[in-house]
Parts: structure tokens; sequence; C-alpha cells
């Protein structure tokens, strides 16, 4: 049982210093800010623009270039053709990121070996993983906006699930 919560406890706690000094280092400056969160917000953008590819949203921009905005900094955005079919897994498409971090941390040891500088690339692509899973206010507000695309795909999954046990 011991061991089971330290395999737990030193990852969380590994992420949560590279979150702090993330954190400190972006609140040096408007270019730290920016150049730190830039593999952050090239990663979210992505899954946005393959999640609309994929299901016909008809992905029309890709920026990664921040702009002032009221109350703080866009970093990116990508702009589609939202409908019914294609608006959840599209606002919700960062959220497989974190899937990807945890996976990070779950093959760590072979991923690394006996390597500490693999093992902190290792987990610093976990934080960048888990830090591009966090949906935008914007993400929110288009899954919230589009129920019928929620329910949708959360009955396409259950019947998935179903047929295939």
């Amino acid at each position: 049982m011991g061991l089971m919560r330290a395999d737990i406890l030193v990852p969380v706690a590994v992420l949560a210093l590279i979150g702090t000094f993330h954190r400190r280092i972006a609140q040096s400056g408007t270019f730290f800010l920016l150049l730190t969160n830039l593999p952050i917000t090239i990663l979210h953008e992505a899954a946005h623009y393959s999640a609309a590819l994929l299901l016909g949203g008809k992905p029309t921009g890709f920026r990664l270039c921040p702009q002032r905005v009221k109350g703080g900094w866009r970093l990116g955005s990508v702009n589609a053709r939202v409908t019914v079919f294609s608006a959840a897994p599209t606002a919700l498409a960062p959220v497989v990121w974190l899937f990807i971090a945890g996976l990070l941390l779950i093959k760590r040891t072979a991923l690394a070996g006996d390597s500490l500088p693999a093992l902190c690339g290792v987990y610093l692509a976990a934080y960048v993983c888990s830090a591009a899973s966090i949906p935008s206010w914007q993400d929110i507000k288009v899954a919230v906006t589009y129920p019928v695309s929620f329910l949708l795909w959360s009955t396409i999954l259950v019947a998935a699930d179903f047929i295939i046990g």
C-alpha cells in the first residue's frame, strides 16, 4: 500500500513543482509568459484543429500569434465551423492530452530507464501535456452552447462501449 501511495504522490509532487516553477517564470514578464506557454498553446490548439478536421468542422485558421484581450492574453485560437456533430469533441479535444500525460507518467520508468535527464524530460512532457489539456473559457462556452452535441457523443461512446464490451 505504501509503494502505491509513493507511486502516485511522487509524480504529483514533481508536476506541482514544475507548475510552480513555470508560474514563477511566466510572472517574470510578458516575454517569458508567452515563451513558456508556447509549447502548451501549440498542443492545445493542435487538438482543436485535428478534431475539427476529422469531424468535418473545416478549420479555417490556426493562430499562435498572441493577442492582448480584455483581462489578459489570447495565446492561440482555431476557427472552425461548429455543427452538432463536431461541437463537443472539437471544444473538448485538448482533454486527450491529459490521458497522454497519464500514460507518460505510468511508463516513465520504461521511457527514461536509469537516465535522470530522460526522467526529467518525461516529467516535463507530462506537465506540458497536462497543462495543454486545460479547457479555455471559449472551449467551455462552445461545449455548453451545444448540449445536443455532448449528448450525441455521450450516446455514441456508451453504445460503442456496449457493443465492444
